[in-house]
């Protein structure tokens, strides 16, 4: 099974932590533009919307999560939008036309359908014009879960980890030191049931009763 990326882990609990309407749903809006632009300008654009939407009083709270997706069709940039917040369709509209926006699409979901949103923020195969973007966000003080608080526990999270802390080179160095791929090496081979040195360029020796590692050279 393929384990969700630490990010879409997090905007699933964040999701999960959204409050509902008086009604006891939420609400999905869908904000496109009228032509494809370039996600930089795309985003500057959703940033001047929300600041003068907020400019009118009764949406000065307005709330939620925010989801990035590149319309598979060539139809360029989509914003959705999950929140408990109710917004008047026709201010809406307004406000999104004169930041540059296209067309408006909003419904009442069902809470547990705010997680449907999660599936636009799978890591293989994004786009190029997404790297370095954040594909997800809370606006307007929504509280939510933060990636890095995210702590994802697998035998090879264990095994890096082990190795993390337990490996030590002849000059010093440590295991998160080393190359990259020698270290993914280094997990899969423990995985395997092998050395984790093996196919590698280190050696084990015995010091005072315990193992340490060394590069390039078995001191035994």
């Amino acid at each position: 099974m393929m384990i969700p990326s630490k990010s879409k882990i997090a905007f699933l609990f964040s999701a999960q932590g959204l409050p509902v309407s008086r009604n006891g749903h939420l609400y999905l809006w869908t904000f496109t533009f009228a032509e494809v632009l370039d996600v930089s300008e795309g985003r500057r654009r959703w940033s001047v919307f929300l600041r003068t939407l907020r400019k009118r009083k009764k949406y000065l709270s307005f709330h939620g999560l925010r989801v990035f997706e590149l319309h598979p069709g060539g139809h360029g940039l989509h914003i959705h939008v999950a929140t408990s917040c109710y917004l008047q369709i026709t201010d809406v509209r307004t406000v999104w036309h004169q930041c540059g926006g296209g067309r408006v699409h909003v419904l009442p979901i069902p809470p547990e359908r705010a997680s449907y949103l999660g599936k636009y923020l799978r890591k293989s195969g994004r786009p190029e014009c997404f790297k370095g973007v954040k594909m997800w966000s809370a606006f307007g003080g929504q509280p939510h879960t933060k990636v890095k608080d995210v702590m994802v526990e697998s035998n090879w999270t264990r095994t890096y980890n082990l190795l993390l802390a337990t490996v030590r080179t002849v000059c010093g160095k440590t295991f998160r030191k080393l190359r990259w791929f020698e270290r993914l090496r280094a997990v899969d081979n423990v995985l395997l049931g092998l050395p984790w040195y093996y196919a590698l360029p280190y050696a084990p020796v015995q010091d005072g009763g315990g193992e340490i590692w060394v590069v390039g050279i078995n001191l035994v």
